[in-house]
C-alpha cells in the first residue's frame, strides 16, 4: 500500500515537471510525454484503489476473496492508455500540418531527463515490490512506468536531433511514434487483462504444479488439473486418487504434504485437491472383470 501511495505523489511531481518542460520548449512530442503522464497518475490511483479492495477479507458475498480488484484495475488502465494515444496522435497531426520552431528547448529537455529519472528509479522499487508480492497490480504499473521511460528517452534523443538539423518536423512525428507505442502497450494490458478475467488456464503455474505433484507419492493417480488466476491469487483444482483402504488420517497426510510444497513452489496458490478412490482412477477395472 504504501509503494502505490509514493507512486501517485511521484507520478504528479513527474508530470508537473514535464509540463513545465513543454511550457518552456513548445515542443508537442513533450506534450505527449506530459499526456503520458497524466495516465501514470491515473493508473496508480486505480492500483491504490484495486490493492484496498483486493486486501479485504473474504466475505459473504465474495467467498472467494477480492482479488479481481486488480484486474479490473488493469482493465481500466488500458483503456485510459488507448484513450490517451488518441489525444496525442490528434494534437501531433494538428502540428505536423503546421510546424513551429521549438523554444528554449535545452532547458526543456533537461527538465524533462530529471522527470524520467524519476520515474524510472520508481519503476525499479515497483518491479521489486511487484515480484515480492505477485501484485498484477503492481506489476502492471511499473512495467507502464518503464515503458514510460523508454519513451521519453526516445523522445528527448530525437528532440536533440531535430534542434541540431533544424528539422522541427520531427516534433510531430515523433509524438505519433509515442502514440502509436501507447496504443500497442494498451492493447497488450487489454489482452493480459481479458486473458485473466476470462478464468484462463495459468499455463506456466500449472507446468510447476505438475511437477511437485509428479515428486510427491502416496497415490495412485491425479486428473482433471484446473487453473485459473484471480489478481495475486492461483486458484487450483484436481482430482487425486488414493487406495481405499488408507485411513482418512492417512489419506490427509498425504494431501497436506502435497498442498504446503505447492505453496512453497507456487506464491499466491489456494489448492482444492479432491480426493477419490481407486474406482475413479481412469486405469481402473474392476474385480473379475476382463
Amino acid at each position: 500500500m504504501r509503494i502505490a501511495a509514493i507512486a501517485i505523489i511521484v507520478g504528479i511531481a513527474v508530470f508537473l515537471l514535464k509540463v513545465l518542460a513543454y511550457l518552456l520548449s513548445n515542443s508537442v512530442a513533450l506534450l505527449s510525454d506530459a499526456m503520458e503522464s497524466i495516465i501514470n497518475i491515473v493508473a496508480s490511483v486505480m492500483m491504490y484503489l484495486a490493492l484496498t479492495v483486493a486486501s479485504r477479507p473474504e466475505d459473504l458475498d465474495h467467498k472467494y476473496g477480492h482479488y479481481k480488484a486488480e484486474n479490473i484495475s488493469a482493465l481500466i488502465e488500458g483503456i485510459l492508455i488507448i484513450i490517451a494515444a488518441v489525444v496525442i496522435v490528434e494534437a501531433s497531426i494538428s502540428r505536423l500540418l503546421n510546424p513551429v520552431p521549438l523554444e528554449n528547448i535545452d532547458i526543456g529537455l533537461l527538465v524533462s531527463l530529471g522527470a524520467t529519472s524519476m520515474n524510472g528509479a520508481l519503476a525499479a522499487v515497483m518491479m521489486r515490490e511487484a515480484r515480492k508480492s505477485q501484485s498484477m497490480a503492481l506489476e502492471g504499473d511499473a512495467k507502464h512506468l518503464f515503458s514510460d521511460v523508454l519513451s521519453s528517452v526516445g523522445v528527448v534523443v530525437a528532440l536533440f536531433i531535430a534542434t541540431v538539423t533544424g528539422l522541427f518536423i520531427l516534433d510531430s512525428i515523433i509524438a505519433i511514434v509515442v502514440a502509436v507505442l501507447l496504443a500497442r502497450m494498451g492493447v497488450d494490458v487489454l489482452r493480459r487483462t481479458a486473458h485473466d478475467l476470462m478464468d484462463s488456464t495459468c499455463e506456466e503455474e500449472e507446468q510447476v504444479i505438475e511437477e511437485i505433484l509428479d515428486e510427491n507419492s502416496g497415490y495412485i493417480e491425479y486428473h482433471d488439473l484446473k487453473t485459473r488466476r484471480s489478481g495475486r491469487r492461483i486458484f487450483m483444482e484436481v482430482h487425486m486418487c488414493l487406495d481405499g483402504d488408507l485411513t482418512v488420517s492417512e489419506g490427509n497426510r498425504i494431501i497436506m504434504t502435497i498442498e504446503n510444497d505447492l505453496r512453497k513452489a507456487v506464491p499466491g496458490i489456494v489448492p482444492n485437491i479432491r480426493i477419490e478412490d481407486q474406482t475413479h482412477c481412469k486405469g481402473y477395472t474392476p474385480r473379475g472383470s476382463k
